[in-house]
């Protein structure tokens, strides 16, 4: 009896030992636990990393996962909702300024531009006077009832240039009871101003005129101290053909006076030649003009 009552103390003991060392083990495990939970979550360390810089306490602090996954899930929709939602009317709003403001006046004047040389072109082809106008008058190859009043313009102008002496009033002088003048150097020989009238004339009807109203003094041109011309209007005048061969033609041209005078409008014929390429008068001027 005795020795079961030692055995039983004895297993009592043990039992009570090991009970005692669990529950002393049970506290050396548990208070490291909630020693460590403490210095994870310090409020210490998390008032800090708040307060200056926000974005720190989520990158240092643990239970910021948790906290950052419940905000940003909440808020990252809403900012790519947001921003999705800016940047649709965006781009549709950018890009409508840009066409309407740079590609629509680039192709205004694209348009015109192609247009426009299209429609001078059939006018051009059905008025032969344009084509006409074009030409050179001394250098006519094509005569006819339209190209016949430029060249008839062009041999007056020659006319009247010489028949006042030219550029510039030549010296004066007395010869035969007469007052006589000298042409300007340009057209101060014969020869000078027959090549000047040849230029419109056929040579035959530049060497009548000069014979006619030139004199020659020393080898220089001079003429009657005067002045010569009349008021038809050779701008406004019309052409009909009279008589055609390939080499010659006749043209009835009808000039007007100017308005104010009151007068009929002349009937003068004008006689042309081709010399060489070129169409010329073969009319003297004195006789037309």
């Amino acid at each position: 009896m005795k020795i079961n009552t030692k055995l039983s103390a004895l297993c009592i003991a043990a039992t009570l030992m090991s009970v005692a060392q669990a529950a002393a083990a049970a506290p050396a495990v548990t208070a490291p636990a909630e020693a460590t939970q403490p210095g994870i979550a310090s409020p210490a360390a998390s008032a800090p990393a708040k307060v200056p810089a926000p974005a720190a306490s989520a990158s240092v602090t643990t239970p910021a996962p948790a906290q950052a996954p419940s905000v940003p899930a909440a808020s990252a929709p809403a900012t790519v909702a947001d921003s999705a939602k800016a940047a649709t009317p965006a781009a549709p709003s950018a890009p409508a300024p840009c066409p309407s403001a740079s590609v629509a006046p680039a192709a205004a004047p694209s348009a015109p531009s192609t247009a426009k040389p299209s429609k001078p072109q059939p006018p051009s082809t059905s008025g032969p006077a344009a084509a006409a106008t074009s030409v050179k008058p001394t250098q006519l190859d094509k005569l006819n009832h339209e190209s016949a009043i430029p060249l008839v313009l062009e041999a007056q102008s020659r006319y009247l240039y010489a028949i006042s002496g030219g550029s510039t009033v030549g010296e004066s002088f007395q010869w035969n009871g007469k007052s006589y003048r000298y042409l300007s150097e340009d057209i101060g020989t014969k020869t000078k101003l027959i090549s000047y009238l040849m230029q419109a004339y056929t040579k035959q009807a530049s060497e009548q005129f000069v014979g006619k109203f030139f004199v020659e003094i020393n080898g220089k041109l001079a003429q009657l101290d005067a002045d010569g011309g009349n008021l038809l209007e050779f701008n406004r005048a019309t052409a009909k053909m009279v008589t055609m061969t390939p080499v010659k033609r006749s043209y009835l041209l009808t000039v007007p006076y100017p308005a104010g005078t009151k007068q009929a409008n002349e009937k003068i014929t004008v006689n042309f030649e081709k010399v060489g390429s070129y169409w010329k008068i073969s009319s003297a001027p004195h006789v037309i003009f």
